[in-house]
């Protein structure tokens, strides 16, 4: 059997493509596991710290890259912003913390029970990164309908941002 170059040039070209492509999602599974155990070692030492914490709010964050800030909202339903704190821990890591305490079992008596439970309620918390150098005077925090918003700067004041190039 007889193989064109241009064909035999095809399956080499592939085979390399492949091998590439290969070694990419190798590399991003990494990246991937690596960023998991990291994030399970924060968790742990979080839990560790605050044994009492029994969930942490959903949160989406938008990074639009035409703004000068990063904003995060937090789902937080039936909680008024006296129930929440925010505070910068260790110059990089926002956490948001509160209690969320349900209404029905205070006003109920012992004999009553719930057949479906869904609901979460206790303390939480919820950590973010934040730009090294971010200062608490440049965070804001607004809390409508039981959505908590947070806005922190891009890059904090006085830092130095490089020009793509």
């Amino acid at each position: 059997m007889t193989v064109t170059t241009s064909t035999h040039h095809k399956l080499s070209h592939s085979r390399n493509t492949d091998e590439r492509f290969q070694a990419l999602d190798r590399a991003l599974a990494r990246r991937y596991v690596v960023r998991l155990l990291q994030e399970r070692r924060l968790r742990s030492m979080q839990e560790q710290s605050q044994g009492d914490v029994l969930f942490r709010p959903r949160v989406e964050i938008c990074d639009n890259a035409s703004s000068l800030r990063i904003t995060a909202t937090l789902e937080l339903p039936g909680m008024k912003a006296d129930d929440v704190r925010v505070t910068l821990e260790r110059d990089n890591l926002l956490a948001i913390s509160g209690e969320r305490v349900s209404k029905a079992l205070s006003d109920q008596s012992a004999s009553v029970s719930f057949p479906v439970r869904e609901i979460k309620y206790g303390k939480f918390l919820r950590t973010l990164d934040v730009p090294s150098g971010t200062m608490m005077s440049t965070i804001s925090a607004a809390m409508s309908d039981g959505m908590l918003l947070i806005s922190w700067p891009r890059s904090p004041p006085g830092a130095i941002t490089r020009s793509p190039q």
